[in-house]
């Protein structure tokens, strides 16, 4: 093929093997090579191919048509003409088959490389820093051009910078995993920033360290958008030395200023002020983040159908986002029944101690604990039961 297209195209053998048609055309044959394992593969030959069929010297589609695209075709099944080392070597070191489709697709030069020239130094990089097995090719997929970064002048350097905000290569690595662009921004002009403004602002280095190896995404804000959600955090009465400083940015920068008030209408509808909206806001700020039904869905059972204050729910206001059906009824209506049998006092009952725990702990307090006088308690748990309104 290689040869046949240096003759169609009147061009050099370098030339042609620089080129993106070259490129583009020699990666549909390699996807092609794939397609009977993955319909997603078939499907990425497809467009490669009609990508392919404009010719690049500036021909109509239909002349490109009609000579280039079927005599590659017909040339492509001889195996020395496109050799398949980057596959292969693809393969061998994890990557299935639907992965070297979209990583062909998306940067056809890959097909062009030398494997143990261009590959191989990344995948010795990745592994020698801790990012291995499928969190590597993972990220290789998701973030192709991370092939074709400098070790040296990219890759190392955002590594480093970041091991050297957390003080630790575990944690840098954790960051790496959750947000893998961060390996292509410039770190001093880009994360830099941001990272001084959070220490001008009164992050101490703990609260620091947490954002970047836990929540490292929020820093990909442009300086000045990050800053403005930094100050709204503070405005709200945030420590900015206290996790719950993260978790409020996380959640201002989540949500639009609209989409927030929207949410709090719905607690207003509920008879909460906004001082209780605050309080509960200081509280845990990620219920913020729930949609608007399953806030108005919490808020209903909890409040008209088991009775509890809003000042009781204000206090945990992170169990608005337990799953309705699988924690919160399953759990209350076995409150219910101990309720209906008097076999507790109310004060038992309050609302962090039935839906915080972990099952484990529910069911020993709460039905362990009774099943010889009210050995329905587990079949109420599961749902088996129904509980008498």
């Amino acid at each position: 093929m290689f040869g046949f297209l240096c003759k169609t195209l009147g061009r050099s053998a370098t030339d042609v093997r620089n080129s993106s048609f070259y490129l583009e055309v020699a990666s549909v044959v390699l996807i092609r090579g794939l397609s009977s394992s993955s319909k997603k593969i078939s499907k990425a030959a497809d467009k490669q191919k009609q990508k392919g069929l404009v010719n690049r010297r500036g021909s109509p589609p239909k002349t490109a048509s009609s000579s280039a695209f079927p005599q590659v075709h017909s040339h492509s099944e001889s195996p020395e003409e496109i050799p398949p080392p980057v596959v292969g070597f693809l393969k061998n070191h994890g990557f299935s088959d639907a992965q070297i489709s979209k990583l062909i697709t998306s940067l056809p030069k890959l097909v062009s490389c030398d494997p143990e020239q261009t590959l191989l130094p990344k995948i010795e990089f990745f592994n020698a820093i801790g990012i291995t097995g499928p969190d590597f090719t993972r990220i290789l997929t998701q973030n192709p051009n991370l092939w074709i970064r400098s070790i040296n002048k990219r890759l190392a350097p955002c590594y480093d910078f970041i091991k050297g905000v957390v003080f630790s290569e575990d944690k840098a690595v954790a960051s790496l995993k959750i947000a893998p662009r961060m390996l292509q921004s410039d770190m001093q002009t880009n994360i830099a920033p941001n990272i001084a403004s959070l220490r001008k602002f009164g992050a101490t280095q703990p609260i620091v360290s947490f954002l970047v190896s836990c929540h490292p995404t929020l820093l990909l804000r442009a300086k000045a958008n990050f800053e403005k959600h930094v100050r709204e955090v503070l405005d709200m009465g945030f420590d900015p030395k206290t996790s719950a400083f993260v978790h409020a940015l996380r959640m201002f920068v989540g949500t639009t200023e609209l989409t927030q008030e929207r949410k709090k209408a719905v607690f207003r509808r509920f008879g909460w002020s906004d001082d209780e909206i605050l309080s509960a806001l200081k509280t845990n700020p990620m219920f913020l983040t729930i949609s608007e039904k399953k806030i108005s869905d919490g808020l209903d059972f909890l409040m008209n159908k088991m009775g509890w204050q809003r000042d009781a729910v204000a206090r945990v206001p992170m169990v608005l986002c337990y799953s309705l059906n699988k924690r919160v009824i399953p759990r209350c209506s076995v409150v219910q029944v101990l309720q209906s049998e008097g076999l507790s006092r109310e004060d038992d009952f309050c609302l962090s101690s039935v839906l915080i725990p972990p099952e484990k702990v529910f069911l020993a307090k709460f039905v362990t604990k009774y099943e010889e006088q009210a050995p329905q308690l587990l079949n109420v748990y599961k749902g088996k039961l129904g509980v008498r309104e």
